[in-house]
């Protein structure tokens, strides 16, 4: 960050931004090592000749991390690849979004480059030959040939999925077919192929996600109306918080095929990380189509990206099985009582002075409860 005279201030982190409208944001180069990784993989893609995934192999076999400290994909070489700043030009006007429409993507042909911007740390020859292979790759298939291929594919391995289209010289990636098709689903009906996999999970997500809304606000009101709790809910819609900090979040368990007579039942939902407040879960039937029952779940729950609920994890997670709605909802609503954050709708009584002549403490014997007392998790 500089100011009007270029005079340098500080240096943005990520997710940072100038607060002065007559400060400006300028790029720089990177350390040294990191510019060391860029040439390193425009010249084993230029001169090497070497794939995304050789490149993407040989970084996370060295131990280098990317710029979020994680391992390198095959999606994020190409990237680099058509990134001009490192030829020392910037561009703006890639995209636009007037009021109240979408963001739109601009044609080539509108885009805004700054030369000389940015000191360059690849060579523009290396630069333009890798352009050029770039382009090379980048063969436009019509969609009957994509079809086409995708049928003789089937014919040859006996079904598909995404890890045999991925994997499969001659092949258009998942995310390609997704572009031109919808959905790979819509793909495999247009040549005559049902995936063994069971989808309709998938096509009543919304359905579910409708009703964790309706849960939220129901309980929402009633705990406004019978705790005197200031209730908001979640960007999303499916959790509750007060003050920022999340009391109670709605999941939905769909019910897993039964593998065998000695298999318990056992159901999945996805948990989205969070890793605070109460969880409800809303388990469904065999057929997935309606609420079987809820389990309340504590805050104290380990953290982790799924739920996995059967009977005998239910006493493991000292979770609580309600039939109905409103057993759930009353079982909440006694949970957070206890705490802090129900503070009671009537006048207080005045304070009592200790033999000291010091006011008590407030609180529940002096411990607090940990079901109300959590962080927002978004």
């Amino acid at each position: 960050m500089v100011d009007e005279s270029e005079h340098p201030k500080a240096l943005l982190g990520k997710g940072q931004f100038k607060a002065l409208q007559s400060d400006r944001v300028r790029l720089q180069t990177g350390s040294a090592e990191e510019t060391a990784v860029i040439r390193t993989i425009f010249d084993q893609f230029v001169n090497g000749r070497k794939s995304y995934s050789d490149i993407r192999r040989q970084l996370n076999d060295a131990g280098i991390a990317n710029h979020n400290g994680r391992p390198w994909t095959d999606g994020m070489i190409p990237t680099i690849l058509a990134n001009e700043n490192y030829i020392g030009k910037t561009i703006y006007n890639r995209t636009s979004r007037r009021l109240g429409q979408k963001l739109i993507k601009n044609p080539d042909h509108a885009w805004v480059r700054g030369a000389a911007a940015i000191e360059p740390i690849v060579d523009p020859g290396i630069f333009a030959r890798a352009q050029k292979l770039l382009a090379e790759r980048r063969v436009e298939i019509p969609e009957d040939e994509m079809l086409l291929r995708l049928r003789l594919t089937l014919r040859r391995r006996g079904k598909l999925n995404s890890h045999i289209i991925n994997t499969t010289l001659g092949l258009n990636h998942v995310s390609s077919y997704v572009k031109h098709f919808g959905s790979l689903r819509k793909a495999y009906a247009l040549i005559g192929y049902v995936s063994p996999r069971d989808c309709n999970w998938i096509d009543t997500k919304d359905f579910w996600a409708t009703e964790q809304v309706k849960h939220a606000a129901e309980l929402a009101e009633l705990l406004r109306t019978d705790l005197g709790l200031q209730v908001d809910l979640v960007p999303d819609g499916i959790a509750l918080q007060v003050g920022g900090e999340r009391l109670v979040s709605f999941l939905v368990a769909r019910r897993l095929a039964h593998r065998g007579e000695d298999h318990a039942a056992q159901w999945k939902a996805y948990r989205r990380q969070n890793s605070t407040g109460l969880l409800a879960v809303m388990r469904l039937d065999a057929a997935n189509r309606q609420i079987a029952d809820y389990v309340l779940l504590p805050a104290t729950l380990k953290a982790g990206r799924y739920v996995w609920l059967s009977s005998s994890s239910l006493r493991r997670h000292r979770g609580a099985l309600y039939g109905n709605k409103g057993a759930l909802f009353a079982a909440i609503k006694a949970t957070l009582a206890k705490t802090t954050h129900a503070a009671p709708t009537s006048s207080a009584p005045p304070k009592k002075r200790s033999r000291s002549g010091q006011p008590k403490a407030k609180g529940f014997g002096g411990r607090r409860s940990r079901c109300g007392g959590t962080k927002s998790h978004r």
